[in-house]
């Protein structure tokens, strides 16, 4: 798994130094809720996003040149940006293999990751542009414009966490179900996306995994 993501900018008539301050500094999360009216299941937030020049300047109108280029990056002090986040479907097709061909400089074949677009997510992320561009109408902007999903964001999956071994790979504790000193600590235990950032969800559970393996090993049983 991954998120649903996309990039909105708006322009606006006066200057909005999006650069300066927090980062991510508010979210809305109007649409957070479930809500299958909407075409979709799940939920997702509008984050701020301010970027940088160099990433901005290439990010902005992928794959375009010319005036329209030209046009938001000569109104970069007017812009504001928010990022569309929301949850992506597990699918059974999506998996990471190894890769028959290619190596690294070890010898060992790379990972190949493949990730389809659910229909799911496709009406997430649409509804999510016309939401962020009508927010952004709401309050004066002149223009907006989108950039869709960069090719990965947040990772998560594949060593899904199960209560029964035939349903995952690892138990409550992020151990492996066939391996007993075997402990997973990121994102890839997660058996659902969520709608949310996952790092802070990702050290909650690697905190409380070690507070586990300290007491294993304090009765011996790790």
């Amino acid at each position: 798994m991954r998120h649903v993501t996309s990039l909105v900018f708006a322009v606006f008539d006066k200057p909005v130094h999006m650069y300066r301050g927090t980062a991510n500094g508010g979210i809305v999360m109007d649409e957070a809720h479930l809500d299958t009216q909407r075409g979709f299941v799940g939920g997702y937030n509008l984050e701020t996003l301010p970027q940088g020049l160099p990433s901005f300047a290439q990010n902005i109108v992928p794959n375009g040149w010319g005036r329209d280029r030209a046009f938001w990056i000569d109104n970069y002090v007017n812009l504001a940006g928010v990022w569309i986040i929301g949850e992506d479907m597990a699918r059974e097709t999506n998996r990471v293999t190894l890769h028959p061909d290619r190596k690294d400089k070890f010898g060992l074949p790379i990972p190949n990751v493949h990730v389809d677009d659910h229909p799911n997510d496709i009406a997430m992320q649409n509804h999510g542009l016309r939401q962020a561009d009508a927010l952004y109408k709401s309050i004066g902007a002149r223009r907006t414009v989108h950039h869709l999903p960069f090719p990965s964001t947040h990772n998560m999956g594949t060593n899904r966490m199960s209560e029964k071994p035939q349903d995952g790979v690892v138990n409550g504790w992020g151990q492996s179900h066939d391996i007993k000193n075997l402990f997973v600590s990121d994102g890839s235990q997660f058996a659902s996306s969520g709608g949310e950032n996952p790092t802070l969800t990702i050290v909650a559970l690697a905190i409380r995994q070690a507070e586990y393996i300290a007491g294993q090993m304090a009765k011996g049983t790790v």
